[in-house]
């Protein structure tokens, strides 16, 4: 009536085992890859913010309505950037060369320097999430 032969349909333990083992390295891969590429997009947007702020600084600079270079760096908020570390508004910050804002503060912001030097001259830096300069320093001068 009944067989009560054992199938040999299926596979065995440890079949399976080294198969999850396989399927959690290669997420492990690919997670690592993603979050490489993140960082990667978020320091193309601190890029993009420090040289659109530049563009945006000499045009102010170079605009006869400015009496003074700060009005033209103060007029730099609200111009729908955002910091991509922390998804706010862009705050840009002006400082004097010598004088960078705390560390804490840096990752993906972008900073004006004045240059003492050279009069209405100034330097523009992005600053990733590691708190160090991404890109080239961009300057602007009148």
């Amino acid at each position: 009536m009944y067989s009560f032969r054992k199938s040999k349909k299926g596979f065995t333990l440890i079949e399976l085992m080294v198969v999850v083992a396989i399927i959690g390295v290669l997420a492990l891969l690919g997670l690592r890859l993603y979050t490489g590429q993140q960082e990667k997009a978020k320091n193309a947007i601190v890029k993009a913010n420090a040289g659109t702020t530049q563009t945006l600084l000499q045009a102010n600079l170079a605009d006869a309505t400015y009496a003074s270079a700060v009005l033209a760096v103060a007029s730099l908020t609200g111009h729908g950037m955002r910091n991509p570390h922390t998804n706010a508004a862009l705050v840009i910050e002006s400082v004097a060369t010598a004088a960078l804002p705390a560390a804490s503060t840096l990752a993906g912001a972008v900073v004006v320097c004045r240059v003492s030097s050279v009069p209405e001259k100034y330097l523009v830096r992005g600053y990733d999430g590691a708190k160090a300069p991404v890109g080239d320093e961009l300057t602007a001068q009148k």
